[in-house]
Parts: C-alpha cells; structure tokens; sequence
C-alpha cells in the first residue's frame, strides 16, 4: 500500500499540479517561443517524476527491511517494470487532469475525487478481500486495482511478468494514450481555453480500463486471484 499510494500521488500531487501552477505562473509561456514545442516539456516532466519517485520506492523498501525486517523483494526486476509502468501510467492522467482543468482549484477537486477512488476501492488501503461484493467488480474497471494487484502479485505471487501482462499491457497503453491527449491538449498559459468537444478528448485515456475491467469481469478470474493472494499472506 506504501509504494502504491506513492506512485498515485506522483501523479496527481506531483504532476499534475506543478503543470497548473507552471500555467497559473505563466512560466510555460517562457518557454512558448522556443522551437521546441510542449512535447520535451511533457516528456521531461514524466522523465523526472520517474527518477525522484523510483528513488522514493526504493528508499521505502530499504527503511522497511532496516527498520521492520522485511524481507527484500527476491523478483526486484519485476516490481521495477511493474512500478515504472505505473508512474508512467499516472503520471500520464495525472497531465491530463491538468490539462483539462482551468485552476489549481479545479485541478485539485478533480485529483481528490480520483484519488480517494483509487484509494478506498481498488484494495490499496481497505484490503480487497474485505470489500463487498459490488465493489470488487466496480474495482475491476479502476487503473489503480491493476497497479496494486500487479505488486502484490510480484511480492507474493507464484507467476511471473507472462501471467500479468493484461495489467501491464493496460499500463501501457495508459500511459502513451495519455500523453499524446496531454500533448494535443497542452495549453501555455491560461488565457488558452478549451471547449467541451475539445475536453471529452480525455475520455479515451479512461478506454483501456474500461476494456479491461468487461474482460475481467466477464471471462478472467482476477477477484478470486486477488482474494486468494490475500488470504494467503495475511490469512483468512
């Protein structure tokens, strides 16, 4: 739960706000008559959300195994790949959060209503286990329920990459899918507005959990994988 609630507030606390408040600031208007465009800005934001954030996770499990003994991961490739993707992934949403948005406010209303979503129902506070049934299938269609299914899956599952890779594939496509509709949606400064047409454009960022969680729901058995992976660590 440590390290996936990191990875959610990189991008919508980290993220996503500095791209409001760079607006809000007019700083990215500085950097409008360079010939380079939004897209190293975007780039270079998830580029550096990823080095400061993979440093945070790797510093957690360092204190968690100095502090509290636990054991070190042994599938360390695994939660590297399965991390990375999802602070690409969240970082991306978290971009299009703030491009959407027109104020720090707005922005912030919107990442608190995703971000306890993704907190409460996908397992990454309340164990899954425990959830009603209802709510297990609503978590299906959330992007966070993948990210913490896939951790906990490589910490204390017996598959490995090859038996994850609906929840790796949908990380994937998050997180191009994103940043190519924060690049079309990228504004300089605040005075550049968007219609509505133009913001149901963030809409297809939302396609690939949709599809997963109708998959999942309908012909995968991942409720019964994610209840049994907790009753095996914790018990029943």
């Amino acid at each position: 739960p440590v390290v996936v609630l990191t990875i959610l507030g990189s991008g919508f606390w980290g993220v996503g706000l500095q791209l409001v408040f760079f607006r809000e600031k007019n700083i990215l208007r500085r950097f409008r008559p360079a010939p380079v465009g939004a897209a190293p800005l975007l780039v270079s934001g998830l580029l550096g959300n990823w080095v400061v954030q993979i440093f945070v996770v790797a510093l957690e499990f360092a204190i968690a195994r100095r502090l509290f003994h636990i054991p070190w991961p042994e599938r360390v490739g695994e939660l590297f790949i399965i991390g990375s993707l999802g602070l690409f992934a969240f970082a991306g949403i978290g971009m299009v959060i703030a491009s959407v948005a027109n104020t720090m406010q707005e922005t912030q209303v919107i990442c608190n209503l995703l971000w306890f979503a993704f907190m409460f129902l996908s397992g990454a506070t309340v164990p899954f286990a425990q959830l009603p049934d209802s709510i297990q299938h609503v978590a299906l269609f959330l992007p966070s329920f993948y990210l913490v299914f896939g951790m906990q899956t490589a910490l204390f599952g017996d598959v490995g990459l090859a038996g994850m890779l609906p929840e790796l594939a949908a990380m994937v496509i998050t997180g191009v899918t994103s940043y190519l509709l924060a690049h079309k949606l990228f504004r300089w400064d605040q005075q550049m507005t968007l219609s509505w047409g133009q913001k149901a454009w963030a809409l297809p960022a939302l396609a690939p959990f949709l599809l997963l969680g109708l998959w999942a729901n309908l012909f995968s058995s991942r409720i019964e994988q994610a209840v049994t992976l907790y009753k095996t660590v914790w018990g029943s």
